[in-house]
């Protein structure tokens, strides 16, 4: 057919993503061209991860929050999901805030669905905002203001579960 463009075939995200290798992960997001794409492993890495409200510990700039998180990365395993305790760090932190924090359940836990830039990221500022989401229709957030350039790292720690 004249006039139409050939079609245009993606790479395999989960080809990259996936793998057999059991060895914790240390992945650190890339500032610039990169972030966008490193926080569609991030989002995977973290989808289904927990934690308790107790475990998000701001000290100064730098944000910790102990978790954890089911290793999608070794999904195709017939024998199911695994879990491993994490720790996502981010910095430097400029202010952090929960949005219907009520919802989050009489435990404190809470269960990320997805995480990601928020608006504030095209305003041409020095600032960006890093969102944890929740499941529901008014999903909990946790919505932390970092200062740009900002750091985003989630190291595995291994041997707790």
């Amino acid at each position: 057919m004249r006039g139409v463009n050939k079609r245009v075939i993606l790479p395999d995200f989960g080809r990259f993503f996936r793998t057999n290798n059991r060895r914790p992960i240390d992945f650190t997001c890339r500032d610039g061209a990169n972030l966008l794409h490193d926080f569609v492993y991030l989002r995977s890495y973290l989808h289904d991860a927990s934690f308790e409200m107790k475990s998000v510990k701001r000290n100064g700039r730098v944000l910790r929050i102990r978790l954890q998180r089911e290793r999608w990365e070794l999904q195709k395993r017939s024998d199911g999901l695994e879990n491993i305790s994490s720790e996502l760090i981010i910095t430097p932190v400029v202010s952090m805030k929960w949005q219907s924090k009520s919802r989050i359940g009489s435990k404190g836990k809470f269960f990320v669905r997805d995480v990601y830039l928020g608006e504030s990221i095209w305003d041409a500022t020095d600032r960006a905002e890093v969102v944890l989401s929740g499941f529901g229709r008014k999903p909990t957030q946790l919505r932390i203001v970092v200062q740009d350039p900002f750091e985003v790292r989630l190291r595995d720690i291994a041997g707790e579960k």
